[in-house]
């Protein structure tokens, strides 16, 4: 029972993370953008990158900092902020080979999801987003 309740806690931070992550995303979203590029999403995935990295050394080296200030500050807020820093700090730990594998396996799936996604609104009378 008190596994259940440390995992509870500790899903309440990393809502509580993603909470504060996800809304800054948001209100970063509604910047107005330069040109017909996604700056302003290069703009939250940079510094997520940066912000994941330096956590993850942090952590490594400083082990006595409770796991809660992990999930809530890595899982919670930057993945709330970026799921991209989290695909390349994951492709980074690789050997180059499989980093390589990764990122394209990951990039082509997202996109046939995108395009999949597309295809099955088509039926409901949908526009491609």
């Amino acid at each position: 029972m008190e596994t259940n309740k440390k995992v509870l806690i500790e899903l309440i931070t990393v809502f509580a993370g993603g909470f504060v992550g996800g809304g800054l995303r948001f209100l970063l979203s509604m910047l107005p953008g330069w040109g017909h590029w996604p700056v302003m999403t290069i703009i939250i995935n940079w510094p997520g990158c940066l912000a994941l990295a330096y956590l993850g050394a942090l952590m490594a080296k400083h082990q006595d900092v409770p796991r809660l200030w992990q999930s809530f500050i890595g899982t919670g807020m930057i993945g709330g902020y970026t799921t991209f820093s989290t695909m390349i700090l994951q492709t980074y730990q690789q050997r180059p080979l499989w980093a390589g594998l990764y990122l394209v396996t990951t990039i082509l799936g997202g996109w046939l999801m995108v395009e999949l996604g597309q295809w099955l609104v088509k039926p409901l009378g949908g526009q491609h987003a």
